[in-house]
């Protein structure tokens, strides 16, 4: 009977640790594990742009038909706390030689809104500003909206796809512009 007793005190030890060591282990969830995610992003992109003018100085307003660009350059988004962003960046908007319209360089800054930043898929929306300098030597300034999708929203590289929309004056023309773009996104 001793032998008996002895063995039962040992198997419901046995049975009272298992959990605890499981749980130690991280079996059955554990306690909650808190990781640090990025705030900050970098995304370089490369890209492509529709543009179009309507030139209505001296007169009656002269549209000119749509032309496409090439767009490469880079956006750097400081976390602000939450879900806000500081977005700085430069594109290069670069237009055939042969369509007789100019290149833009175009340096900006804006807010951008993750929306669900640890989801392994984040929509962004953004809204800013853009100075438009043309290599014909006209500038101008645009407002500029857009937004969308890192993949791999908690790893340190994802995949980056904007669309980005602009209405802005270049040299006393109106040109209005879409973008879109993909490429890496560095988060740190």
């Amino acid at each position: 009977m001793k032998r008996a007793l002895q063995a039962l005190f040992v198997l419901s030890g046995l049975a009272l640790a298992t959990p605890a060591l499981a749980q130690s282990r991280g079996y059955h969830g554990g306690p909650p594990r808190y990781r640090s995610y990025p705030n900050n992003a970098l995304r370089l992109e490369i890209g492509g742009a529709t543009l179009a003018t309507e030139d209505c100085a001296g007169g009656p307003c002269f549209a000119n038909n749509h032309w496409g660009a090439l767009v490469f350059g880079g956006d750097f988004d400081l976390g602000l706390g939450g879900p806000i962003n500081l977005t700085l960046g430069a594109r290069e908007v670069v237009a055939s030689s042969f369509s007789g319209n100019p290149s833009i360089f175009e340096p900006s800054v804006g807010l951008t809104f993750k929306l669900a930043p640890y989801a392994p898929v984040v929509p962004r929306l953004g809204a800013g500003l853009a100075v438009l300098v043309g290599d014909n030597g006209d500038s101008g300034a645009a407002l500029r909206l857009g937004g969308g999708l890192s993949f791999f929203g908690y790893a340190p590289i994802g995949l980056a796809i904007d669309l980005v929309f602009e209405v802005g004056q270049l040299g006393g023309v109106t040109i209005t512009q879409g973008q879109l773009l993909i490429g890496p996104e560095f988060r740190f």
